[in-house]
């Protein structure tokens, strides 16, 4: 198989327990379907400090226009891949084979991809208790608003009756 970049042939190595394929020359690599996911759900690398401040800095939304008109074509089935921004915001531009072979990834971005997601999985459950509550709260609010236009289409005294209602009782 060859590199999408510079067409080198690429190598097999094991990364984190998977089989993936990288160049020697440009230092991309090329993950087949499913092998990043495994990648990413995986805790055995650990970074550089720099590079984890640099990727946690440079996060941005959509794709930038270079990004967009470079051409890299799938080394499976050799049609033209399609430039993603990894999880919509993390800034790491990822090429995606169209047919699903595979993502092709430019140097570092394979260990950015990881340090973003790993970022995030922990900001997650750091927050987890208070994002839940803020979502209960979320979820009560609408049942009132739910609730409160129910009464509103109802006649005016049964609106009046059913307010009442509720004062007397202490709800």
């Amino acid at each position: 198989m060859k590199c999408p970049k510079c067409s080198m042939v690429l190598k097999k190595q094991v990364y984190e327990g998977v089989e993936i394929d990288k160049c020697e020359k440009c230092k991309g690599t090329w993950l087949d379907a499913g092998e990043l996911t495994k990648i990413i759900n995986s805790y055995d690398e650990k970074f550089d400090h720099q590079l984890v401040q640099e990727t946690l800095v440079t996060h941005f939304a959509g794709v930038p226009q270079d990004e967009q008109r470079s051409v890299e074509n799938c080394p499976i089935c050799l049609k033209a891949m399609r430039a993603n921004n990894y999880d919509y915001q993390s800034g790491v531009i990822v090429d995606t084979c169209v047919n699903g072979h595979g993502v092709w990834l430019d140097e570092k971005e394979l260990e950015k991809v990881q340090i973003y997601r790993e970022h995030w999985i922990k900001e997650a459950d750091k927050h987890r208790t208070e994002w839940l509550a803020y979502a209960e709260t979320a979820k009560e609010s609408h049942a009132n608003m739910s609730r409160e236009n129910e009464k509103r289409k109802m006649r005016p005294i049964q609106y009046l009756l059913s307010s009442w209602f509720k004062k007397m009782m202490g709800v």
